[in-house]
């Protein structure tokens, strides 16, 4: 009985190892494809707020997260416009640089 139970583990784990062989030769016969991604051209502005007023005129804010600068883009109500928003208009610069020192 005891060389049955000893047969059966020898067979499981020379199974195993099959089939832990055939998983890894599968990736040397089809490698998994390598991908580079690149940032998206805009990734560096972020909307701080979509319903903000300057100056009676309600648009987004945007930030420039590489320098601070803060930028203002009025909505237009003028449906025969591609695109439904004007020029930036500059605002501010908030400088990043003092939040690292001490108070």
């Amino acid at each position: 009985m005891e060389q049955k139970s000893t047969l059966s583990l020898k067979l499981a784990v020379m199974a195993i190892a099959v089939l832990l062989g055939l998983a890894a030769l599968g990736d040397l016969f089809e490698p998994q494809a390598k991908v580079q991604a690149d940032t998206a051209r805009f990734d560096h502005v972020q909307i701080v707020s979509t319903t903000f007023i300057h100056k009676g005129q309600m648009g987004l804010l945007l930030l420039d997260r590489r320098n601070g600068n803060v930028w203002f883009v009025q909505m237009t109500s003028d449906e025969s416009r591609l695109v439904p928003f004007k020029d930036p208009v500059f605002l501010i610069r908030v400088p990043f640089e003092k939040l690292d020192q001490a108070p």
